[in-house]
């Protein structure tokens, strides 16, 4: 009897630990990206991209597909914001990493947006 409590436990420990090592992560693959439709600016709290199309890849279940949320408090936000406004103007694809999902003022607690720790362009 005591085997089976162990194993039942082990079991409940090991997804518990696979679902948190697996909550963040790639919304498109490494070297690939979408195609960006918008971005957005608010004021002091960071950057909302729109992006053409759903993102391939929802590894926190966020409620927004095709939206990312990069936060001002970031230490590289000026160069993300950067790197996104001159992807958009030359019609680059952006690849992001998120790690959890955030909301904003603008959209208030309505809408859960993947939160960008990592992007990139591609081609």
């Amino acid at each position: 009897m005591e085997i089976g409590v162990f194993l039942n436990k082990l079991i409940l420990i090991s997804s518990l630990v696979s679902f948190n090592a697996f909550s963040s992560g790639y919304l498109h693959a490494l070297g690939t990206g979408g195609e960006i439709d918008k971005y957005q600016i608010l004021g002091q709290a960071g950057l909302v991209v729109w992006m053409k199309d759903n993102h391939p890849s929802n590894p926190d279940n966020c409620s927004e597909k095709k939206r990312v949320y990069i936060k001002s408090s970031m230490p590289q936000y000026q160069d993300m914001v950067g790197l996104i406004m001159a992807a958009h103007a030359q019609g680059k694809k952006v690849g992001f990493w998120s790690s959890g999902c955030a909301t904003n003022y603008f959209w208030g607690g309505s809408a859960t947006f993947p939160e960008v720790r990592d992007l990139w362009t591609a081609d």
